[in-house]
């Protein structure tokens, strides 16, 4: 599905994403040891980062993006409506940061996503994937590959919103055959959020492993 982002991704501005490479390492997580007899599945999360501004989503919205001294650029509020939604976005990165300190939001986040899946019958990927912005999403897209031994294959979507900032899904990719890796692709406008005021947040790229 292709959204009127993914046509104008060639067009933004303002990129930040470089210097975040080395700081937003992912953090793995491994469930419990599993029954051997179940499949094996590798989850991740990784950071949703700021890498541009779309300014005619931030004006219809009650922002404005404003270019810094340094020459990058930064959103503000210019109604009392945008202002309540910085303040609550501020509340979320807060509680981001009581929860997890060692995945402790820094400048030029704007979330986190995350990926895990497994190898379930007639080569198919069972996955789950999904994400969490501070601020209010304006449109979305989302995609999963699954990259087998000998063929791979992917699912996407896209979409208005979320206003709630948070979505997730369950599916499948068939037809991969062998086994191999998966996952959200990293710094791709295919895996990525359009915030209220704004703001383009791409993901780093979660990852898996199945067998």
């Amino acid at each position: 599905m292709t959204s009127r982002f993914t046509r104008r991704a060639l067009g933004i501005t303002g990129a930040t994403v470089l210097t975040l490479m080395v700081a937003l390492t992912p953090q793995a997580a491994f469930a419990d040891t599993p029954d051997p007899e179940a499949p094996t599945t590798f989850s991740e999360s990784a950071p949703m980062t700021i890498v541009g501004y779309d300014e005619a989503v931030a004006k219809a919205n009650g922002f404005q993006v404003i270019t810094n001294p340094d020459g990058s650029q930064s959103s503000i509020a210019v109604t009392d409506e945008a202002t309540a939604q910085l303040q609550q976005a501020a509340v979320l990165r807060a509680q981001a940061q009581l929860a997890a300190p060692a995945a402790d939001p820094v400048p030029g986040n704007c979330g986190s996503s995350w990926a895990s899946g497994s190898k379930i019958a007639n080569d198919t990927v069972a996955f789950s994937t999904g994400f969490l912005v501070f601020l209010a999403a304006y449109e979305h897209d989302w995609r999963v590959n699954a990259t087998g031994f000998v063929t791979g294959n992917h699912w996407n979507t896209g979409g208005a919103g979320p206003a709630s900032g948070t979505k997730s899904w369950t599916g499948a990719i068939p037809g991969v055959i062998g086994p191999g890796f998966g996952g959200v692709p990293a710094y791709s406008a295919s895996a990525s959020v359009i915030l209220v005021d704004g703001a383009v947040c791409y993901s780093v790229g979660p990852t898996f492993s199945f067998g």
